[in-house]
């Protein structure tokens, strides 16, 4: 008797054991989803919050737009520097940028052919190799990633120069891949082209951008004094990297009314197709804005890219987003 009491016992303790490591891993697994369901609540809120703040953005480029049609400069509310909204557990952040005060990396084969001393090559791909000599890289190599960007976003496999790199180049490499043969939607993918390292890509990054077209335009009245290789750049030979940052220093607060007030001070005697091609580019309206918002709640982080167009009718339409990555 007492030999079954003993056993009944030890079959309660077993089934008593069972239950609490039953009974623990619910817990534990019920912690789990709440935890994750909380996680899911704040990424959907900051969505929103980022969603918001993209509108907020717009707005103020619409006012903008309206105020001042046919001009663009630093002096207007959307380039206003650190802005900071207070939320419930939480801030949100964001700033605008003018995407025409970059080199639209779509439009390395535009431009009429000058000569050059890498050759005969669109007035596009001059200037990219004229900025990154701005920056230190070494004639031949400037040239070579020249080349080598034009062959990416075009659409054929024949090499745009000697020095340019094709489906052989990155078919021969250790993990092999192929060029795009087409248009870049992100600067990131400039980090694929042959001969271009992660140093140099974070010097040349800020200069850059990817724009849904292959014009080359640049806002003349958006470029800080901290990107003057790009205005040097755009002059070729003519204009040295202090001239230029001097030029972009001593620009008037709300930018130049007309072409003019900048061509006049630099000498172009002589440079006919320099001077065309510098006109096609060089505007005073842009018709591209990137905002960046940021979103912080409690430990969650939440970021959002937008990318504004403004259309003909001086409306803005947000042409791509792209949540996350890092600032």
């Amino acid at each position: 008797m007492r030999r079954q009491q003993g056993v009944a016992l030890l079959v309660v303790l077993l089934l008593l054991s069972l239950m609490l490591l039953v009974a623990s891993g619910m817990s534990a697994r019920l912690q789990l989803e709440l935890q994750r369901t909380r996680n899911l609540v704040r990424q959907d809120e900051g969505r929103w919050y980022a969603l918001g703040g993209e509108a907020l953005a717009g707005k103020v480029l619409a006012q903008d737009i309206r105020d001042q049609p046919q001009k663009t400069h630093l002096a207007q509310y959307w380039a206003t520097e650190g802005q900071r909204f207070p939320l419930r557990d939480g801030e949100l952040t964001g700033r605008i940028r003018d995407a025409q005060a970059c080199f639209n990396l779509n439009a390395i084969n535009s431009g009429t052919a000058v000569d050059s001393g890498a050759g005969a090559e669109p007035y596009a791909a001059a200037v990219f190799r004229q900025l990154l000599q701005h920056l230190d890289v070494d004639e031949f190599r400037a040239a070579s990633l020249s080349a080598a960007l034009r062959d990416w976003v075009d659409a054929d496999n024949l090499l745009a120069s000697s020095l340019g790199a094709e489906d052989a180049h990155y078919e021969a490499l250790t993990v092999p891949y192929l060029p795009a043969n087409g248009a870049m939607l992100d600067v990131s993918e400039v980090r694929a082209l042959a001969g271009l390292d992660v140093r140099l890509y974070r010097r040349v990054r800020p200069l850059l951008c990817a724009l849904p077209e292959t014009r080359l335009q640049i806002n003349i009245n958006t470029l800080a004094p901290e990107r003057a290789p790009l205005l040097a750049a755009l002059f070729l030979d003519v204009l040295s990297l202090e001239q230029a940052q001097a030029l972009l220093e001593a620009r008037p607060r709300e930018g130049w009314s007309s072409l003019d007030e900048l061509l006049v001070q630099v000498p172009l005697d002589g440079a006919e197709v320099l001077s065309k091609e510098l006109k096609s580019v060089l505007v005073l309206n842009s018709h591209y804005f990137e905002s960046r918002v940021a979103v912080q709640l409690d430990q969650s982080q939440f970021r959002l890219t937008s990318l504004f167009q403004r259309q003909t009718n001086n409306q803005l339409r947000v042409i791509r987003r792209q949540y996350g990555g890092l600032e």
